[in-house]
């Protein structure tokens, strides 16, 4: 036979098993570029410009929910994620998964798209470096459960 029996794990967490779904990605993505659009129309500004945007803002919401945030809306886990970032939780912790190379490429090409579109030009060049480069530091494997300076850290 060619199929493949997948065994279901054990442990499901709700707060990172949306991200499994069929669509998500093809959605993430719609998000992103419906984004763009309407930045570019609302504000005016030239396509460069509201690429950065996006970018920024794309960082700024990432960051803030997938690498600082701990711990689950739901009580019904019993607090066994209180201590972990939704990054730490997605695919039970395993490093290197579909899900987390996709969340890693998809900074890296607003980043390539941001800074191609603005010609490289100063500040924004700065500043998409500077928001790409905390986002893929943040998903090394080496980083997970790690906590800079304490920060973010257990009390």
């Amino acid at each position: 036979m060619m199929y493949v029996r997948a065994t279901p794990t054990t442990d499901l967490n709700r707060n990172t098993d949306w991200f499994t779904y069929p669509g998500v990605w093809t959605t993430y993505i719609f998000i992103i570029f419906f984004s763009w659009l309407l930045i570019l129309s609302v504000s005016g500004c030239t396509p460069g410009m509201a690429w950065t945007i996006v970018h920024f803002s794309h960082f700024l919401v990432t960051y803030h929910f997938f690498h600082w945030m701990k711990g689950t809306p739901f009580a019904d886990d019993q607090g066994i994620y209180n201590r972990l970032t939704w990054w730490e939780q997605i695919d039970n912790g395993k490093q290197l998964t579909r899900n987390r190379k996709f969340l890693t490429v998809v900074p890296v090409v607003l980043y390539l798209i941001a800074s191609h579109t603005t010609d490289y030009q100063h500040p924004m060049i700065f500043f998409n470096t500077v928001a790409v480069i905390v986002l893929v530091i943040a998903k090394f494997p080496n980083m997970h459960k790690v906590r800079i300076f304490g920060i973010n850290g257990d009390m």
